[in-house]
């Protein structure tokens, strides 16, 4: 069969690699996106159990790649966060004020803000939806990538990019070796009903196993995102709904009210990784293929929607200026660009994790006093609210 010329095949239709399809449909260069299924939401109260809080930052870049519109009414705004320590009284507070923003961030459901880019992505002439669709093989030449896809048909490309997931077939197809952390816990997630309405404040408790965080849903609901040991994820798990409202509920705390319902529950391990190469000749790792991060600040998804918009502008400047976009030239830049962020947020979430499940005696005392110097901070509390939010960082908020 003759093989097929192509700008750039993206591997992985996900939130990660969709965001960069959609942020290339106005450049002239032709993308074909592989994708082995479409993905159904688990649904948990009729919601999906699986959400992210999309940050500030993050909005203005799915705004200006024009996605941002399809979903804003059925997302929920974010005004305030609360964080205390479960062991003491060390207590902090963001308010969306503080950085002059009506919202910190927005909770979103992953399969809302998946139809969205698909919906955003259905006329651009230039973006190819291959689903359900796998590769076959893949050989890299100096010139081009050969790809031959499940069905037969060959595609040569300058540039392919891996953003098929933490487990990634084309990163271990390129050799490429990874440094990974598990923590020896799972995220519990789910949707609940609590008494009382959240106003649109996310909280968040550190217990000595790990922080459970209650993010809010529009219509009054709330997502849980639950870390805990691998025997109590265990045990929490095998309860029936009553039992684990009470656990919750006792795990909580009054803040919200008694916790009213309980949806579906689910489970996944948690682990920190980092693949060793993010760019190679003709290759380039986007999202949870090239990094994933403690789930603890729901900076994940965020990490890779940077890492899309950076390759994209970088693309779309080799493709002015004749370059070749699958050279290292050009893929050396977005890695310059963005690990500097990645290694920061890695870091940090590692420190935080083992700062808040420390046994060691006076920890929890420093712990209190730490949070409530940062929360009297003023500007520095300022400038680190911009910073975890992403609107100081340098990236492109739509694609010139």
């Amino acid at each position: 069969m003759k093989a097929r010329n192509v700008d750039v095949v993206i591997v992985g239709g996900g939130m990660v690699g969709l965001t960069l399809a959609c942020a290339l449909k106005d450049t002239d260069l032709n993308v074909v996106i592989i994708e082995r299924s479409e993905s159904e939401a688990r649904l948990s109260l009729g919601r999906d159990c699986r959400v992210s809080a999309i940050v500030a930052g993050t909005v203005d870049m799915l705004h200006g790649i024009g996605v941002w519109s399809q979903m804003e009414a059925q997302t929920q705004a974010i005004a305030a966060m609360r964080i205390w320590d479960d062991q003491r009284f060390g207590s902090i507070r963001f308010e969306a004020e503080e950085i002059e923003r009506d919202a910190l961030g927005y909770l979103v459901e992953n399969s809302l803000l998946t139809h969205a880019l698909l919906d955003v992505l259905h006329d651009a002439r230039n973006i190819e939806w291959r689903c359900p669709a796998a590769l076959d093989d893949v050989h890299w030449k100096a010139s081009h990538v050969e790809v031959k896809l499940d069905d037969g048909s060959l595609l040569h490309t300058p540039l392919i990019v891996g953003a098929d997931g933490g487990n990634s077939w084309l990163r271990s197809q390129a050799g490429i070796q990874v440094w990974s952390h598990r923590f020896g816990q799972r995220g519990i997630v789910a949707t609940v009903r609590p008494q009382f309405n959240h106003r649109g404040i996310a909280y968040q408790r550190f217990l000595p196993t790990g922080p459970l965080a209650m993010l809010p849903m529009s219509g009054g609901l709330c997502s849980i995102v639950w870390s805990a040991d691998d025997n109590e994820a265990d045990r929490l798990m095998a309860l029936d709904d009553d039992a684990f409202k009470e656990a919750l509920q006792l795990a909580f705390g009054p803040q919200l009210g008694r916790i009213e319902e309980v949806g579906e529950r689910a489970a996944f391990p948690l682990r920190s990784q980092l693949a060793k190469h993010m760019v190679r000749p003709r290759l380039a790792l986007i999202g949870d293929a090239a990094h994933q991060v403690h789930p603890l600040a729901g900076l994940g998804v965020n990490l890779g929607i940077r890492d899309a918009m950076a390759l994209a502008q970088e693309l779309a400047d080799a493709r002015r200026f004749k370059e070749d976009i699958g050279s290292m030239d050009v893929l050396e830049r977005m890695r310059r660009n963005r690990l500097p962020d990645v290694l920061a947020v890695m870091g940090s979430m590692e420190g935080f994790h083992h700062l808040f499940t420390s046994k060691i005696p006076g920890i929890p005392l420093l712990r209190g006093a730490g949070m409530r110097i940062v929360g009297n901070a003023g500007a520095l509390k300022s400038l680190l609210m911009r910073r975890s939010t992403g609107l100081s960082l340098p990236l492109p908020k739509q694609i010139s």
